[in-house]
């Protein structure tokens, strides 16, 4: 049984009840994520998000990227620049074998690999309220190796 939705419709989306805006109190001059990888194996692996303000904004507090939350930090080593980073370690999965069969019942608990998007939602407070704005042009660099 289906129906139409008959309650009112709200002109701003909501992010897990976060305000979403299409104009933060801020300008990013540029997002960029680079990935990294320890040289042991126990090491794990994990992503940089380097993000560039026009000026600084003193209530910026996190960034969502591909279901993983990371706390901004503002880079100190450049006191007249507006620069955050946040490092997300991948969350420790014991790697499972792939199942291959022509039977592809046998096949069910094979789960697809997390595909990077491009879009990110960095969260802030603007009069003490949690507001998102989602970031869709991410610069990808290339990967660390740590040894």
């Amino acid at each position: 049984m289906m129906s139409c939705s008959t309650s009112s419709r709200v002109t701003q989306p909501i992010f897990m009840d976060v305000l979403q805006v299409e104009n933060p109190p801020f300008e990013v001059r540029e997002l960029s994520v680079t990935p990294w990888a320890a040289g042991r194996q126990e090491g794990g692996t994990g992503l940089l998000f380097k993000l560039t303000l026009s000026e600084p904004f003193a209530t910026l507090d996190s960034i969502y990227y591909n279901g993983n939350t990371t706390v901004w930090k503002r880079d100190t080593s450049q006191p007249n620049a507006a620069v955050y980073t946040a490092n997300q370690a991948s969350k420790k999965h014991p790697k499972k074998n792939l199942i291959l069969d022509g039977n592809s019942q046998k096949e069910y608990g094979n789960t697809p690999p997390i595909k990077p998007t491009n879009q990110a939602a960095i969260f802030y407070r603007k009069n003490n309220r949690p507001q998102v704005y989602l970031v869709t042009e991410i610069k990808r660099l290339p990967t660390i190796n740590y040894m």
